[in-house]
């Protein structure tokens, strides 16, 4: 049985766990929401986002365990409320469908990762090297050495890495309410 007073030791208890939901609990990470989602549903997804007025900020890659991860990043003008997109993809044969046709400033963002990663986007009008040299030999220069690479649980803890379904009617609501969402308080 402890000696200190209860009240305390209760209030102890109550800083210690809000330090620990604190460091292990969702932070505002720049996104108001950020998705996984599957290659063949990234076409339909970005539609639904440039039909509620979100714009694409940039296309990113990342060489980990389990693929490529091809990051999209899109936010709107009107209002606060900034979406990731996550696609993984095979490293033996990695493609993702283009957005170009929805976001034509997608091609140069597509083209530097095609360069860099050597990820495909398929439909793409010109999917031609942007920034090396069009006779580089080799792999793409930003691949990792396979011991260098690190898997979704390292990079994302405690977070779920399931595509969501853009059939949950969840997906669309939440990204016309994203302004709303408390993690904006909490930058």
């Amino acid at each position: 049985m402890s000696n200190q007073d209860p009240k305390a030791e209760n209030s102890k208890d109550q800083k210690k766990a809000a330090k620990e939901k604190k460091s292990t609990g969702p932070e505002y990470t720049g996104y108001d929401l950020d998705y996984f989602v599957q290659a063949k549903d990234l076409f339909n997804a970005v539609h639904k986002l440039d039909q509620t007025g979100f714009f694409l900020e940039d296309i990113s890659c990342l060489d980990m365990e389990e693929g490529f991860q091809v990051v999209y990043h899109f936010d709107r003008f009107d209002q606060p409320g900034r979406v990731g997109l996550r696609v993984v993809v095979d490293r033996q044969d990695p493609q993702v469908p283009s957005i170009y046709d929805i976001y034509p400033g997608a091609a140069w963002h597509e083209r530097e990762c095609f360069d860099f990663f050597g990820v495909r986007f398929t439909g793409h009008p010109n999917l031609l090297p942007l920034l090396l040299d069009p006779e580089h030999k080799g792999p793409p220069p930003l691949q990792k050495d396979e011991t260098e690479r690190k898997g979704l649980d390292q990079l994302y803890p405690n977070r779920e890495h399931t595509p969501i379904s853009l059939e949950d009617q969840d997906f669309m609501r939440k990204i016309q309410d994203c302004s709303n969402l408390k993690s904006r308080t909490q930058s």
